[in-house]
């Protein structure tokens, strides 16, 4: 069987990119996938979509610590959490940006998040991330100027972009042939959809999609 190739959006800000990251070899031994990492910046999307992230209201943030928490724990990944949350995620992004064609980018993205989520360390300072750059072997010279070239923003800026063009709304996503599945634990119906399951759910979908609403709650946007 051939190897697929499949796309993995993320964004350090968010630790439930973490808790993908860390099983992202394993997956892809397991399934024959190569990833394609696709960093992107999280707050355009929100700002794009109108949504809110899950620690920008005072009950879902409360909450959402838990749940990592929670996935963590039953994983037996460790998790700490960065110093501040949220936090400027930017030159982390642009770094793996740089180095996203190197065949260690899938270990740059981990080592990253791991640093931030697993050792509480903090990404806005560029020493954590050169720490991690030269960890994996990766040139870290003139590393702060290389990433702040305008080829790199704009790289991370026309990811982003293609991100919000494909549907994606949020961190982690992974997009395999238009299907997009959304958060850390949809990596098992990824894996089903890799075996030839949940292919056909057009008639079904379609279905769904034409039904009109019932109710529309006052202030809610009209998703048409």
């Amino acid at each position: 069987m051939s190897r697929r190739q499949v796309r993995f959006y993320l964004d350090f800000v968010s630790p439930y990119a973490f808790l993908a990251l860390v099983r992202a070899h394993e997956f892809a031994a397991a399934n024959r996938v190569d990833w394609d990492l696709r960093p992107i910046v999280y707050g355009a999307l929100l700002d794009a979509t109108g949504l809110v992230g899950p620690v920008e209201t005072t009950v879902k943030r409360r909450y959402t610590h838990r749940d990592i928490l929670r996935s963590a724990r039953l994983s037996g990944i460790r998790l700490v959490g960065p110093p501040e949350h949220p936090f400027r995620s930017l030159e982390a992004l642009r770094t793996l940006c740089l180095f996203r064609y190197d065949q260690r980018a899938v270990d740059l993205a981990v080592g990253l998040a791991t640093a931030c989520w697993g050792e509480g360390k903090a990404l806005t300072e560029l020493a954590v991330i050169e720490e991690v750059v030269v960890g994996l072997g990766l040139d870290a010279v003139g590393l702060a100027k290389r990433i702040s070239a305008d080829e790199v923003k704009r790289d991370l800026h026309g990811l982003t972009r293609e991100a919000l063009e494909s549907g994606i709304f949020g961190v982690p996503t992974f997009e395999y042939e238009g299907d997009i599945f959304w958060g850390h634990d949809r990596l098992d119906h990824l894996a089903a959809r890799l075996r030839g399951e949940l292919v056909d759910l057009g008639p079904e979908l379609d279905a769904m999609e034409r039904r009109p609403r019932g109710a529309t709650r006052k202030g809610a946007p009209d998703p048409h």
